[in-house]
């Protein structure tokens, strides 16, 4: 037995029709053998049955996990490519920075937004959009800042030459456009060359070169965002804004290996953040470092405001302390064979993972015992979400099989048709008191989220879908505000 349906909500339909109509055969046989009293005939066709229930069973999940499939992964270790440096780029990436673009590159609606927006518009021209709206510095007008590109260039092994441009800003502000086959563009602001010491503006310009070499232009989130607008949904903004917060921590990497020196790189977020360059405070970099300790405890408060889920750039403190643990790891010594390395690479990405979590609630382990209660919490609730509006369409199922496992996924399709709605809800609040004692608080953040999210897979919210999402924050004692946050925020996008 094969199934044949293109979409979950037809192969649903297809399964059931199937153990029907062996149902109705075995009821016709069975009939007949109980007529004649043939008792070892009944015992066989019985056998048969359970033996063809079963059959069905592994045939309907099979095409589950082919409708589901994700194609396999590139290569960790190949992923890079050498065009633009010499530098090994997959030992010096942040793993969460990688994996989000590989996500993205299986992600169809992504790629024909980016496909849209390719099509649609001439190519940029960097160099002559910066000439008309900049100075261009040469050598002999900016010596220390092209030294600085020179040693940028030998540390990164670049490829290209490096040009700078400058305008008028008191802000503290530089960036990389696109760059040419054999030139990289940095643009400063005037208040940031005036006002930063040469081993901060090395952090710096070191910091926008990792942009252009981890290739960051490809997904230009807001641009994705703005042209994707019918297309792509909330889960993805939060999605491509998680990523371009790991992004800039592969960008300070960079800006470490050109500076090579930490506490550089810690005065140079501590005037990025304050503004203050005067010697009117005195910089204490393990002061400054502690501040990810108080940060820490704001984040994982009830508080939690879901407006971080959608920011461009990490916290500074989150951002410093990440580069701490990168500054004191294997996989600094690689680049930088004079550091004593303190912890494992495995160990660094592993402490960078929960800290950029404190931006977005944190995800129940998958290992825990409690992943299962969590799950079937999570399709039972995106279930009632769904059907809140009266019909449950394809796009609600796929959503639906995007926030569990692909297992619990197919039990709870098989189950959810023979429960009643009072059934479901009864479920629902017995397994929100069991999770009330092993979830944190962040945890049921991260799970009225993702519900939340099911709300909008159809393009729309109505009255009713929100009153069901209201009622799941009060079973697991989070105040309903946070719905009303969470749905604004994921509007304004």
């Amino acid at each position: 037995m094969k199934y044949v349906s293109t979409t979950l909500e037809a192969l649903q339909e297809e399964h059931q029709n199937a153990l029907n109509d062996a149902q109705s055969e075995m009821m016709a046989v069975l009939g007949e053998a109980q007529n004649s009293g043939d008792f070892s005939k009944m015992q066989e066709i019985s056998e048969s049955f359970q033996k063809t229930s079963m059959l069905l069973m592994e045939a309907f999940e099979d095409r589950i996990k082919e409708l589901t499939a994700i194609p396999e992964e590139l290569p960790m270790e190949k992923y890079y490519g050498d065009n633009r440096t010499d530098i090994d780029l997959d030992a010096l990436v942040y793993n969460g920075d990688r994996d989000y673009v590989l996500e993205f590159q299986k992600d169809e609606l992504i790629q024909e937004v980016l496909k849209n927006i390719k099509e649609n518009n001439p190519v940029f021209q960097t160099r002559r959009h910066l000439l008309k709206s900049s100075l261009r510095l040469t050598p002999t007008l900016a010596p220390v800042l092209y030294e600085i590109g020179n040693h940028c260039k030998n540390v990164l092994r670049l490829k290209a030459d490096i040009e700078f441009f400058v305008y008028q800003s008191d802000l503290f502000n530089a960036s990389c456009y696109p760059p040419d086959t054999n030139k990289l563009y940095i643009i400063l602001s005037s208040g940031i060359i005036e006002r930063f010491e040469k081993d901060e503006l090395t952090f710096v310009i070191g910091h926008e070169i990792g942009h252009v070499l981890f290739e960051h232009f490809d997904y230009p989130v807001k641009h994705l965002l703005e042209v994707g607008k019918n297309e792509l949904a909330p889960i993805h903004a939060m999605k491509l804004y998680a990523w371009n917060r790991n992004a800039e921590i592969s960008a300070d990497r960079a800006g470490l290996l050109c500076c090579q020196s930490f506490e550089a790189a810690g005065r140079t977020f501590f005037k990025l953040s304050s503004g203050v360059t005067s010697d009117t405070l005195a910089f204490k970099l393990n002061e400054y470092v502690q501040q990810f300790v108080d940060l820490e405890q704001v984040l994982s408060s009830t508080e939690h405001d879901p407006a971080d889920w959608y920011t461009t750039h990490p916290f500074s403190p989150l951002r410093i302390k990440s580069l701490e643990l990168f500054n004191k790891s294997e996989t600094y010594k690689i680049f930088n064979p004079q550091v004593k390395a303190e912890i494992t690479e495995d160990e660094m990405e592993a402490e960078i993972k929960r800290i950029m979590s404190l931006m977005e609630p944190e995800d129940i382990d998958n290992t825990s015992q409690d992943n299962e209660k969590l799950q079937r919490f999570m399709f039972l609730g995106g279930y009632m979400i769904s059907k809140a509006d009266g019909t449950i369409d394809e796009s609600e199922t796929h959503a639906l099989s995007s926030i569990v496992s692909k297992e619990i996924f197919s039990k709870c399709m098989l189950t959810i048709s023979g429960q009643t709605d009072e059934e479901i809800i009864q479920e629902l609040n017995q397994l929100a008191k069991e999770l009330d004692v092993v979830l944190s608080v962040m945890q049921k953040l991260n799970l009225l989220r993702d519900l939340s999210i099911i709300s909008f897979s159809d393009g729309e919210i109505t009255d009713s879908e929100v009153k069901v999402l209201y009622n799941l924050a009060r079973i697991l004692y989070i105040n309903t505000e946070f719905i009303d946050k969470v749905l604004g925020d994921a509007q304004k996008v």
